[in-house]
């Protein structure tokens, strides 16, 4: 049994207590001092040169050192809040998180700083989902503010626990304080620093680079004001000047507003709010003067904002002042705000207000330094390079004996110690021929050398030269903001107007310029669908679409476009399109009456996407009946819509048939039920008024009715594509058509037997240079049949009709065709000038002698 050993005796440390007595203001106030200058310098206040608060910094510094920049794949926010608080920022997660979602904000900053995977918050004050769900990495336009860390632009600090480095600053190669402002409450001391426009900015900088003597009033010849990144109105005044000339000032912001009417009522539409204000209270505010009753004519407040950007719909009262209403909304709510700068930055280790002159000197000096670390340690660096180069060259030039003296040494060593005794090779020349592999003394290689030692020297040159010249070291500044204004500049966002100004805001403008799918019908309905939305409904999907209607336009178009359709009854619908609901490309969408009110028995039969309404482009118009028209393209224009306006007077009984675009000298192709056809120039037509009648397309007969009228350009070779009731299909050359005057012979596209009757339903035009036209066909069973015109070949046009469209069910009858090509007006569309017009013969109307027969009638009774 072993022995319990004896328990050793600890030996008691006395230790003694030192109590230094102090007042208690003298502790306070130098206490306080510590923990103020630390919070100003390290926490609150950004730093005037990169113009990031220590976190920021701390965190940007952070990503390029993990790798998560632009580049690559995203990495969890955990893992990057992690990173900072574990190596830089010990202050906890939620500063850090903070901070990191803000810089990805678009809301916040003008220039978002992360890309951001997840839920970063909202402007209406939504936090960012935790951290563990959401993913980071830094932008493109980041990585301009950590280039060229790594050699040794900025000066390195310990990190807390003194076991790494980071930056004291970025190297900053864009005007962050600027561009993307600051704020923050420190001790004693705050910051509001507006953002501005990168553009602008540049500009000014570059400006003050070029003349040393400029001023606040040459800055603001640039720098316009604050240009926030939610947009808005601000207003010229004192408070707008003295931002820039002292450092502090104060302007007035408002949202961007615009009233909308339509027939039974009215609405004020927010769509941009005052910068840092929270779009849920805003909806407060309103929901109250709306349940209040504050103002009669407020109706109803919705928030109608999305992905897209706000929207805020305030609606009255048809008869309620509207201008009156927003300026009462204005005055009562966060819709209008103060922003009250206070351009205070770090700069000399110290707070200090800040004019436009001071940061963007501030900005400069830092480039120069910058630039010339970076240019010193590039020149250090080739110089090295080609020191050793030159090593390279001369071993090359003795390398047999260079060869004989390493394999008469006994290591490494001895051979570098060997060489250098022999031929005079420093320690760094020595080390590299030793090391070099010996495929490399080909001549090749020697051919590289020397063309590297070439280079290198032009380098070292340029480097010395910006060293050495104050005004080549300004040029590389100007070179690198060009190319960062360039490509990371936009336009201004916050409108600046003087005050007092009645703002007009342009409801096209407040409008995102996208491409998206229109869909009209014939009984006038209509859908607006995102590309996304059609292209998830399979390669070329028709829209949604009731039984019995037929399509009239489904075609990709501009939100900023317009839609100009006409109807039988000889008016025209001026619609905008982004005035059109949104919907999913299968559906059938909403009748046109919440945008124009139809008439019951009105149908739409044409529609053209129309950019620019020109003078030298015309609409020519033909009725059933036989008359015709032509009007340029500028007296469509509408300011108010919300109801059918007149395109052409018409005639008792009559009904429009067919529209079409001409350019100044087109051919028209008149075609009736028949076949009967005149084809003339456009300019046999007189150009007149909306309100117009015009006069007879041509001789048809009284039963006859016009159903198609075609224009042919002079330089466009193209077909005509000729469909019947009872299912013909043909295909013209516009080569067989003589031109005539306008009440011309008669020529014909097509016979028919008395016993298979065929009557043409409708004629468009075929370009040859399409590849593939998608045509349907409508049946009076309200069935829809796919018709493919690549295969089909030009024919006589006296050759008989004889169904050839094979799907067609026997007993049905074509009643309606639908093509997806819709004309688009523009800029682009050529015109022509018009011919002279010739002396016309008048050709008084005759009775066509022309009538159907059949085989049999060609047959002896016998």
């Amino acid at each position: 049994m072993s022995k319990r050993k004896p328990k050793k005796q600890t030996e008691t440390q006395v230790i003694t207590e030192t109590i230094i007595e102090l007042p208690m203001d003298e502790i306070m106030g130098d206490r306080f001092g510590n923990y103020s200058k630390y919070v100003i310098q390290n926490r609150a206040i950004p730093d005037a040169r990169d113009g990031l608060k220590p976190v920021q910094r701390r965190i940007i510094y952070a990503m390029h050192d993990e790798g998560n920049t632009f580049n690559k794949p995203m990495k969890k926010c955990a893992h990057t809040v992690g990173a900072v608080m574990g190596k830089y920022h010990p202050h906890g997660d939620t500063s850090i998180y903070d901070a990191l979602a803000r810089m990805s904000q678009e809301w916040s900053m003008r220039y978002p700083l992360i890309d951001f995977q997840g839920n970063n918050g909202s402007i209406d004050g939504d936090e960012p989902a935790a951290y563990r769900y959401t993913e980071s990495r830094l932008n493109e336009l980041s990585n301009e503010l950590v280039l060229d860390i790594n050699k040794k632009t900025v000066n390195m600090n310990l990190t807390f626990d003194d076991t790494s480095f980071e930056p004291e600053v970025l190297p900053s190669r864009f005007p962050n304080l600027l561009v993307n402002g600051s704020q923050g409450i420190a001790v004693g001391v705050a910051t509001e620093i507006p953002p501005h426009n990168l553009r602008e900015v540049v500009e000014a900088i570059i400006h003050r680079i070029n003349y040393k003597r400029s001023t606040i009033a040459d800055m603001r010849q640039y720098i316009l004001g604050p240009d926030f990144p939610t947009g808005g109105v601000i207003y010229k005044g004192e408070g707008l000047d003295a931002i820039y000339e002292t450092g502090r000032g104060r302007v007035e912001m408002e949202a961007k507003a615009t009233v909308e009417s339509d027939r039974n009522s009215q609405s004020i539409v927010i769509t941009e709010v005052p910068y840092q204000s929270n779009k849920s209270q805003i909806l407060r505010e309103l929901g109250a003067i709306e349940q209040n009753r504050n103002v009669d004519g407020v109706v109803e407040v919705r928030d109608e904002s999305d992905r897209d950007g706000i929207r805020i719909v305030i609606e009255l009262k048809k008869e309620a002042n509207a201008d009156v209403i927003l300026e009462y909304i204005f005055s009562k709510t966060k819709l209008r705000a103060g922003y009250n700068a206070n351009i205070v930055a770090i700069a000399d280790n110290r707070p200090k207000t800040l004019n436009i002159l001071d940061l963007i000197d501030a900005y400069i000096a830092h480039q120069v330094d910058v630039i010339t670390r970076r240019s010193e340690f590039d020149l250090a660096t080739n110089e090295k390079r080609l020191h050793i180069i030159e090593g390279l060259i001369k071993a090359i030039s003795v390398v047999n004996e260079i060869i004989a003296i390493i394999r008469r040494s006994t290591d490494k060593t001895n051979a570098k110690a060997n060489i250098k005794k022999e031929y005079g090779f420093s320690e760094e020349q020595a080390e590299a021929i030793v090391m070099l592999q010996l495929y490399k003394l080909s001549n090749t290689d020697i051919t590289v050398l020397m063309e590297e030692k070439s280079a290198i020297e032009a380098t070292i040159d340029e480097l010395r030269n910006i060293l050495s010249n104050e005004k080549a070291l300004n040029n590389v500044i100007i070179r690198d903001l060009k190319r960062i204004a360039q490509k990371f500049g936009d336009e201004r966002r916050t409108k600046i107007h003087e005050k007092g100004e009645v703002v007009q805001i342009d409801k096209r403008d407040l409008i995102a310029d996208e491409e998206v799918m229109v869909a009209l019908t014939r009984d006038g309905y209509i859908k607006r669908s995102s590309l996304k939305s059609y292209r998830s409904s399979g390669d070329f999907a028709l829209p949604g679409v009731k039984s019995s209607d037929l399509l009239v336009a489904a075609s990709e178009v501009n939100t900023k476009d317009f839609l100009v359709a006409f109807t039988n009854l000889g008016n025209y619908l001026y619609i905008p399109i982004y005035e059109i609901g949104e919907g999913r490309w299968k559906d059938e969408g909403k009748h046109i009456n919440y945008i124009v009110q139809l008439n019951p028995d009105e149908k739409i039969i044409k529609a053209f996407n129309v950019k620019t309404f020109r003078e030298d482009l015309y609409f020519t118009i033909a009725t059933r009946n036989g008359m015709i028209k032509r009007t340029s393209l500028n007296e469509f224009v509408a300011v108010r819509y919300s109801r059918p306006l007149q395109a052409m007077r018409l005639l008792s009984g009559d009904r429009v048939a067919d529209v079409t675009l001409t350019t100044g000298n087109s051919e028209l192709l008149v075609i009736t039920e028949s076949g009967a056809a005149s084809f003339y120039n456009e300019n046999e037509i007189t150009i007149v008024s909306v309100k117009a009648s015009g006069v007879k397309s041509i001789n048809k007969k009284k039963t006859d009715k016009v159903v198609a009228l075609i224009s042919v350009d002079p330089d466009v070779r193209s077909r005509t594509c000729i469909i019947t009731d009872e299912g013909h299909l043909r295909l013209l050359d516009h080569s067989y058509f003589e031109a005539t005057a306008r009440l011309g012979r008669i020529q014909h596209v097509m016979r028919a037997f008395k016993s298979d009757p065929h009557s043409i339903v409708t004629a468009f035009r075929y370009n040859r240079s399409i590849d593939e036209l998608r045509v349907y066909a409508l049946t009076d069973a309200n069935i829809i049949l796919p018709l493919l015109l690549t295969d089909l070949a030009p024919t006589p046009v006296d050759k008989y009709a004889k169904r050839n469209i094979n799907e067609l069910v026997e007993g049905e009858k074509i009643i309606g065709v639908f093509t997806e090509e819709i004309v688009t007006i523009s800029e682009d569309t050529k015109a022509y000038a018009p011919i002279v017009k010739a002396e016309t013969v008048k050709v008084e109307p005759v009775e066509d002698s022309y009538e159907q027969i059949s085989i049999f009638d060609l047959l002896d009774d016998n």
